[in-house]
């Protein structure tokens, strides 16, 4: 179990608010010094407590769904044998940016063109796991939410849960509602696509970095990289690493709703614990998709039924919600907001 200073939870949740922040900003929001943040950033990244993405928005490149993909892979099949069978089918998948594999269940989240593209992974996903491989092969049942119809989390959100998990005695984060987004492709050059696959894969790198993979000047990857964050094409994202922390469940909730509800209306009402505790939502009106980190098993059920009661008592389910519990101790990433593989295939379409 992780155990962190004041100091380190300040600096932490001040990144997950926004990655963008200089240390000299952390330290006026919290009263510290410009070189402690420093000193506490290095220290975190070197141990691997927090990491930075570069999220791309991937309904401006050519995107139209995001995939969910969950499934029961055979209880009888060696579980490293599964794990490794699914860390190679991510390996081709460059549609794959999010992914976990624990016990006998498997979650995969998918950048995908189109309704054929995901015919295409569908049938790939079947091919890998033939033959030899067959008896690692999840079972997959696949939702799609096209951007167009639907509400999403654009960037994954964790600083409520780090707020709560701290405690800290500081004013909480704003919560990040699932959103509408903008579905108009961007036209870029063949330099800015340059410049965008290796933020994305490389989003540590310097800009001077930047410059010598791309051939380009420093100060042209600072022009690129500023027009992309100001068009919200990509977005600096600090990601806690909870399993490190000693976080133990990964929750999964698919509820289908009642129709008869509507879902503005189930939007503006629902509690903010339900949006809160999930760190990535997608959201249509017939059904939604949230994640939640848990600290402790105990929580599961006081934390859950507190945030589905609503839901119940305003008879928002058409169906029971399907509830995947993922033990993090147990647990392999097969990608974790790994954008690089996903935005180097939509730009070479």
């Amino acid at each position: 179990m992780w155990k962190f200073l004041e100091s380190e939870m300040l600096v932490i949740l001040g990144l997950t608010e926004d990655a963008s922040r200089t240390d000299a900003e952390v330290a006026e929001l919290y009263g510290l010094k410009k070189g402690t943040v420093a000193s506490i950033r290095r220290r975190l990244l070197d141990a691997g407590a927090i990491a930075f993405v570069n999220v791309p928005s991937f309904n401006r490149l050519g995107c139209e769904l995001v995939g969910f993909h969950i499934g029961v892979t055979e209880p009888s099949e060696r579980s490293d044998t599964k794990v490794n069978h699914y860390l190679e089918f991510c390996s081709r998948a460059p549609q794959v940016f999010h992914g976990l594999i624990g016990g006998t269940s498997v979650v995969m989240y998918t950048a995908l063109r189109n309704a054929t593209e995901f015919d295409t992974f569908v049938q790939a996903h079947s091919r890998f796991f033939s033959g030899a491989k067959r008896d690692s092969k999840a079972r997959l049942a696949s939702t799609l939410f096209p951007f167009a119809l639907s509400r999403i989390t654009p960037v994954p959100n964790f600083a409520t849960i780090v707020h709560r998990h701290f405690q800290l005695e500081v004013p909480p984060p704003t919560s990040a509602l699932p959103s509408p987004v903008e579905t108009t492709p961007l036209d870029l050059s063949e330099t800015e696509k340059a410049c965008l696959i290796s933020l994305v894969e490389h989003p540590r790198s310097s800009d001077r970095e930047v410059a010598s993979m791309v051939k380009l000047s420093r100060q042209a990857v600072t022009r690129i990289r500023n027009k992309l964050q100001e068009d919200g094409i990509v977005t600096p994202v600090c990601i806690p690493r909870l399993y490190k922390w000693g976080f133990e469940i990964c929750l999964v909730a698919h509820p289908r709703f009642n129709m008869e509800i509507q879902w503005e209306k189930r939007l503006r009402s629902q509690p903010r614990d339900s949006v809160d505790l999930s760190f990535l939502t997608f959201s249509k009106p017939d059904e939604a998709v949230s994640n939640y980190l848990l600290a402790r098993f105990k929580d599961y059920s006081e934390q859950l039924e507190k945030a589905l009661a609503w839901y119940h008592k305003v008879k928002a389910f058409d169906e029971n919600p399907e509830i995947t519990l993922f033990p993090l101790e147990r647990c392999t990433e097969l990608r974790t907001f790994e954008y690089g593989p996903a935005v180097r295939h939509l730009l070479s379409g």
